[in-house]
């Protein structure tokens, strides 16, 4: 994902120059200067979480997080990964990479219609990424907090045997739940992002 994600420094600086621009060129430089620096403080919080859980699946990560999130361990580079999630998909207050407050907005500024508004929704997918990253590597992921749902989930599963009903097993619920849990964390971190 770290790979993928620093593709959009390549996106920025080509859009840049592109512009046959100065001062478009020099919005990208600054642009992808800062995309740069704050990928380093990414990578590295990454990193620490990798070391503490021995593996790069994300999986495995989120399956050790079921005694105690990350996140009060590692409060520290939570912190850290949060500030550097913030910088790195130009939120407030580091959004002076494109200078949207300025008349000149950076890197776009001789790009509009369908250009801009390519760059417009890969800046938004970025805090989609980001976020979901956040949660799965330090909020627990798809896990969920509340012991008593999977009591619930185990007497449906049971009712559903008794009854010859399968219909809907007991893998299909748990994964449909799991899939809420991750996205309704995760849309608690876009809220907190905008």
């Amino acid at each position: 994902m770290l790979a993928v994600s620093s593709l959009a420094t390549y996106g920025i600086l080509l859009a840049g120059w592109s512009a046959n621009s100065k001062y478009a060129f020099l919005g990208s430089l600054r642009s992808t200067a800062q995309l740069i620096s704050y990928e380093l403080i990414l990578s590295s919080a990454i990193l620490l979480v990798v070391l503490l859980t021995g593996s790069l699946n994300l999986t495995v990560n989120i399956e050790s997080q079921r005694t105690i999130w990350f996140l009060l361990p590692l409060l520290p580079v939570f912190i850290i990964f949060f500030i550097g999630s913030v910088a790195e998909t130009n939120r407030a207050p580091f959004d002076l990479a494109e200078a949207e407050s300025e008349l000149v907005s950076g890197f776009m500024t001789e790009h509009a219609a369908v250009i801009f508004v390519f760059f417009f929704l890969a800046e938004y997918a970025s805090i989609v990424l980001i976020c979901i990253l956040n949660t799965i590597l330090f909020l627990g992921g798809y896990l969920l907090d509340f012991t008593y749902i999977n009591y619930i989930l185990s007497g449906i599963y049971s009712d559903l045997n008794q009854n010859s009903l399968n219909l809907v097993t007991y893998p299909l619920i748990e994964g449909m739940i799991y899939g809420l849990t991750l996205g309704i964390k995760s849309c608690i971190m876009i809220f907190i992002f905008i």
